[in-house]
């Protein structure tokens, strides 16, 4: 799932940072040590350009990188990290878990062996677990002395709003929405993006059935009966939430949506006069249940939904296996394989539907002290961080003819902005997964800035996103008051909170397939009873006090 806008994007390309000093140990390897020296000379100014150690041939160097995302797909194989490794002389070896059970991460903390770098979910307790283990280098110590130019690529909040108790930042959190995002995406119409949760139908049956409203939930679950009882072999709807008994915590939103996205408003915790609250005592999280209970006693929904694997999953929306299904804008109109001559279509949001986002970030890369080369390894991601970075992992070829999606061109410069080309657009939006294959680009986040990731994208006079941003813009909110109340999962009450999400594993799939809305009902009642008695209300004083230092500590 921006700032005040520069008059010319491409101009801070040109500005170069001018520190001998830095120059020359920045075209050494360090000689592989993995103890970093002190810099002779303080840091310069930036303005975003890549980084001087890149604007000369690099020696090439290998780095090891731990990918704690099982549905991670790419390998470093493509034309995009072909292109990073040509300008920084970088390569990575990725890998990635079988399962998102954390196990293989655990495995590596325990020993203390971990790669290169290692990338994750922010929120990961292994994130903190490498901290609290003094795992890490900081960021600070690092940039300092091997990339002064880099803090003038990031957010202003990716080395402010993520210290550490001793003030030191171990990790650069990518995807940030703080004030420069939401400025610039506000001047482009582009609040709503490619990766904005939606529900997608299939236009033919939908047109087959007149196209009624389905708005709401009781229409859109009419509108499907209506359309299954002509194709009975399809998947009603259709969503990808196989991961609920894995969640870290009791506080993630996969928790309380059960795969229905912002669709229904609910969130994971919510406030209680001065207390936090578990959402699953909510009345729109027992609204979620209540709907995927009607469709799946009407057989609208399947299991499929909860034990597939993404892999599957896309498979089978690529096939038209489903009437509709729950993903992003910029995969919600895919062309089914048995029909070329129709789409899919984005759904209304349901008057419920409500998206809180904190604006936080999503993935942290962190580097750990068992990096070969803790030099390279900052200015590798300095140079990803600048705005020559994002050209080669997001924007990819400048030019005004697009060819394919392989060799671009894929963007070019208008009024000072990069934009993609409409043909290079058209086939990113009807396929993104697909394409970012050919190409690479958009899939090697590991220092995305917000505002230079998305805004090829942005065109104020784009008529899909100009009707995106009317349809889903005034259903999005920013707080961050209620984010990051992760609880230790190895202290008392973080023990508890796993007791919790073990017993939720166990009832979520019953209460969606009971066999009607009284016995889901009944099950539900049960769950909150088992819960509280494990120590639900202990979690949730834990969250209020969480919560409670965050506000005293602005």
């Amino acid at each position: 799932m921006t700032s005040n806008r520069r008059k010319s994007y491409r101009s801070a390309a040109l500005v170069l940072t001018i520190v001998a000093c830095l120059l020359a140990a920045c075209s050494s390897n360090n000689g592989g040590s993995a103890s970093p020296a002190a810099s002779s000379s303080p840091p310069a100014s930036s303005s975003g350009a890549a980084p001087d150690s890149q604007k000369q041939p690099a020696a090439p160097i290998s780095f090891d990188m731990f990918v704690n995302f099982s549905w991670y797909a790419l390998d470093w194989s493509d034309p995009a990290a072909k292109n990073i490794t040509n300008a920084t002389g970088v390569t990575l070896n990725i890998t990635k878990p079988v399962s998102d059970d954390n196990q293989k991460m655990n495995i590596m903390l325990s020993n203390r062996e971990l790669p290169d770098f290692v990338l994750l979910d922010k929120a990961d307790p292994a994130l903190q677990r490498m901290i609290d283990g003094g795992m890490l280098y900081s960021l600070e110590e690092l940039i300092e002395q091997y990339a002064p130019e880099m803090p003038a690529s990031l957010p202003k909040e990716a080395l402010s709003n993520y210290k550490a108790k001793d003030g030191k930042t171990y990790a650069l959190v990518s995807f940030i929405e703080g004030e420069q995002y939401v400025e610039e995406a506000r001047k482009y119409n582009a609040l709503i993006g490619s990766n904005q949760p939606t529900w997608s139908i299939r236009q033919d049956y939908w047109e087959e059935i007149g196209k009624p409203d389905i708005s709401t939930p009781d229409a859109f679950a009419s509108a499907l009966e209506q359309i299954q009882a002509a194709h009975k072999d399809k998947i009603g709807l259709y969503t990808n939430a196989n991961n609920i008994q894995n969640s870290a915590h009791l506080n993630n939103a996969g928790i309380v949506t059960l795969g229905t996205g912002p669709m229904f408003g609910v969130q994971p915790v919510y406030k209680d006069g001065e207390s936090i609250k578990s959402g699953l005592r909510g009345s729109d999280y027992r609204d979620v249940v209540k709907f995927l209970n009607r469709l799946a006693v009407k057989g609208l929904l399947t299991k499929d939904s909860y034990i597939d694997t993404k892999d599957i999953f896309t498979q089978k929306i690529n096939n038209g296996d489903a009437v509709s299904y729950v993903f992003t804008i910029g995969d919600g109109t895919k062309v089914p394989a048995d029909n070329p001559n129709t789409s899919y279509t984005i759904v209304p949001p349901f008057p419920t539907y409500k998206q809180v986002r904190d604006g936080s970030g999503w993935t942290a890369i962190a580097i750990p002290k068992t990096n070969k080369d803790p030099q390279r390894a900052i200015q590798f991601l300095s140079f990803l961080a600048s705005e020559e970075g994002h050209k080669l992992t997001k924007w990819g070829v400048e030019g005004d003819t697009y060819v394919d999606a392989a060799q671009g061109p894929h963007y070019k410069v208008v009024d000072g902005k990069p934009t993609y080309l409409p043909a290079y657009w058209t086939d990113k939006q009807a396929d993104w997964s697909g394409v970012a294959e050919l190409n690479g680009l958009s899939e090697y986040w590991l220092a995305a800035n917000s505002t230079w990731w998305n805004m090829p994208e942005w065109d104020a006079s784009d008529p899909k996103f100009t009707e995106y941003n009317k349809m889903f813009g005034s259903y999005v909110e920013y707080n961050p008051d209620l984010s990051g109340l992760n609880l230790d999962p190895t202290s008392k009450v973080g023990i508890t909170e796993k007791k919790i999400i073990d017993l939720y594993a166990g009832y979520y799939s019953k209460m969606i397939f009971a066999k009607d809305e009284a016995a889901a009902m009944q099950l539900y009642d049960k769950f909150i009873e088992e819960a509280d008695k494990l120590g639900l209300a202990e979690v949730e004083q834990a969250w209020t006090e969480l919560y409670q230092a965050k506000i005293a500590n602005r």
